[in-house]
């Protein structure tokens, strides 16, 4: 590991020096589009108000002298892009706007050297890794998969998770960032106690309290048993290799089994019984890194090279259940057959039927929508809405997970998430939903009535999470839709620009409207206000915990707007019309978002050619999410990596 580590620090040093003839000899080529066509526009209609002392919408154009600089930051192009496609910037109200031929002249730069700079041939090397910001060559496992890792690996669901600390998140915004998965003392230590907390249970000192679920485990793990012919040390040595492959996910090299031979000899000879001597071996392996992280070896030659079948296995079974392969990965893997792109979509097919695929909406799906916090940190106000307790707060994360999970299993259009007649409650979550005759507990599906629900953005999970304790929040959740649905981006609120009142109620005789459009007028908050706030008032017909609703304290609810382009929209059902008109959008956002996922990492201007080919891969298949994962795991990004000694 510290060897891996090594390599990335220096990998990192070395690409400043490495890339400053590469990017001056990139200025030479590419100079004349940008300095001549596209800085001349930005001079006359955008710098006014994008430079460093009034800096709107927390940009700065005005850094944007040479090419150079302006494909360092690929992503504040790909979100002027979307402000000029929209037609919301410059503002109305500027003094100069860019004819229609400056305006496309600004869109082809950035469609040629930003959207599709992509080259798919690169991945990250010594010359190009300042591109691969957060670039991991090894991590550590996240506590989802941690847990789901020994549940297959053992047999048995321990719920070890909230034993260990918390993960962190970065890339494109998942806990599967190696740049986020740190490690500390602390956490050894918590790994140490679920590994003992694990074998202690599997091989106790006295087994007849045992329950069946255990018994059956011990009897899987313990493969061999000393005997009349069979030593105790060549016992466990045949115990330890079998767990120990499953464990490191790759056969054992026989100088690792050794180590871990010696462990039970050693406790063995202390007088130590057979299973507390093979537990204790077996706890070592709980707690190497080749368990704890998915390590992909470095190669003895410097470059370019495909990863092993096993380590595309691994990072195949992690992508798609946050688990450990199974047996017929294994066997591909064995074979050397597993990363052949026939094998590889089979083998997609196959896992995402698998129960175990509820995995990619339970780690992915609601850290995409942003409701991990539901219900901890967030949550209404018990006075205002005591309606909401711990079981409807996982009753509305549960039909989000069930939800976008049929939409993987099933292989229906990902347009669903946005627009659907079907959804999945209980008889509490139901009732929030005025939906007759569903009882239990059991989410069920059903079908629904009208076209106000329907799509991840009016369920009671996205709309609580994006309301305040006491009140709706039509910024929130206006920002909510074009962050986590269309892939913009928006600043923060600068530190002037004041708060609105933390209730709905209306003291002053103005409903919450009038003191959002009172609020909005202020020019530095305008622009991001006109995005936000239209698609957020679209939403307004659902409550803070999602009920839906006419009126509001005695007065009729508003839910029409109007975008910056003009566009006209009433209430949820239209709201969903309009967001299918930027379908492009969410669907390229989507596809960013489930490669950063599946990479462990943010992704970059050399990624562009798996987003490019994600899309092609929808766009040929009805939009069908399977396309797009295959598309994924066959791209150079996921089936390759750069070794440098």
């Amino acid at each position: 590991m510290r060897t891996l580590v090594t390599s990335a620090v220096c990998l990192v040093v070395a690409a400043g020096v490495l890339l400053a003839g590469a990017g001056a000899a990139l200025a030479a080529d590419d100079g004349a589009s940008f300095e001549k066509d596209v800085r001349p526009v930005l001079q006359d209609n955008c710098i006014t108000c994008h430079n460093p002392q009034k800096k709107k919408g927390d940009l700065d154009l005005s850094r944007f002298q040479t090419t150079k600089a302006a494909l360092s930051d690929e992503l504040t192009w790909q979100n002027v892009a979307a402000r000029l496609r929209e037609g919301d910037m410059p503002p109305k109200k500027a003094p100069r706007k860019p004819t229609p031929d400056e305006r496309r002249a600004v869109l082809d730069w950035i469609q040629v050297h930003i959207e599709s700079a992509g080259d798919c041939e690169k991945i990250a090397t010594d010359k190009n890794s300042r591109f691969y910001r957060g670039y991991v060559m090894s991590r550590r496992l996240t506590r989802a998969e941690y847990d789901d890792t020994i549940r297959d690996l053992i047999g048995v669901e321990f719920h070890l998770a909230d034993l260990l600390p918390a993960d962190g998140s970065g890339g494109e915004g998942f806990d599967t960032d190696g740049d986020a998965l740190f490690t500390s003392t602390i956490s050894l230590e918590k790994y140490l106690q679920a590994a003992n907390q694990v074998m202690q249970a599997v091989l106790p000192d006295h087994d007849e309290s045992q329950s069946d679920e255990l018994r059956e485990a011990r009897d899987r793990l313990l493969i061999a048993q000393p005997g009349p012919n069979l030593s105790a040390s060549d016992a466990a040595r045949r115990v330890l290799a079998n767990f120990a492959g499953r464990a490191f996910r790759r056969p054992i090299t026989e100088s690792e089994l050794d180590r871990f031979v010696v462990l039970f000899d050693r406790a063995h000879a202390r007088g130590e019984s057979f299973a507390a001597s093979i537990r204790l071996a077996l706890k070592a392996v709980l707690i190497s890194p080749n368990f704890l992280f998915l390590v992909e070896p470095e190669p003895e030659q410097d470059g370019v090279y495909r990863l092993g079948d096993y380590q595309i296995a691994t990072r195949l079974s992690y992508f798609l259940w946050s688990s450990m392969p199974d047996q017929e990965l294994f066997r591909l893997a064995g074979e050397g057959r597993l990363h052949e792109p026939d094998v590889m979509r089979a083998q997609v097919l196959r896992m995402l039927k698998d129960p175990r695929s509820i995995a990619l909406a339970e780690n992915f799906g609601t850290q995409w929508l942003g409701i991990t916090a539901l219900g901890v940190t967030r949550r209404p106000d018990p006075g205002r809405f005591p309606q909401f307790d711990d079981e409807l707060a996982a009753s509305e994360k549960e039909e989000v997970v069930r939800f976008v999970d049929s939409v993987f299993r099933n292989d229906r259009s990902l347009l669903e998430l946005i627009d659907a007649n079907y959804t999945f409650v209980n008889e509490k979550l139901a009732r929030i939903y005025g939906i007759p005759h569903v009882h239990g507990r059991d989410l069920r599906r059903v079908e629904l009535a009208n076209g106000d629900r329907g799509g991840v953005v009016s369920m009671a999970a996205v709309l609580t999470a994006t309301s305040y304790p006491l009140r709706t929040s039509p910024v929130l959740r206006g920002r909510w839709v074009l962050e986590q649905l269309l892939g913009e981006r928006i600043p923060p609120p600068p530190p002037t620009s004041g708060q609105l009142p933390a209730d709905d109620r209306q003291p002053d005789g103005l409903s919450f409207r009038q003191r959002l459009e009172r609020h909005r007028s202020d020019p530095q908050c305008a622009s991001c206000h006109s995005r936000m706030d239209p698609i957020g008032f679209g939403l307004e017909n659902f409550d803070a915990i999602g009920r839906f609703r006419t009126t509001e304290a005695g007065s009729p609810v508003d839910a029409s707007g109007i975008l910056p382009d003009g566009t006209r929209f009433e209430g949820p059902q239209q709201l969903k019309q309009v967001l299918l008109t930027r379908k492009t959008e969410f669907l390229r956002n989507f596809t960013r978002k489930l490669a950063g996922y599946a990479l462990g990492r943010g992704l970059n201007r050399f990624d562009e050619c798996v987003i490019k080919e994600g899309l092609d891969a929808l766009k040929g298949s009805d939009n069908e999410p399977c396309a797009l994962i295959q598309a994924i795991v066959l791209s150079k990004p996921f089936q390759y990596r750069y070794a440098k000694h």
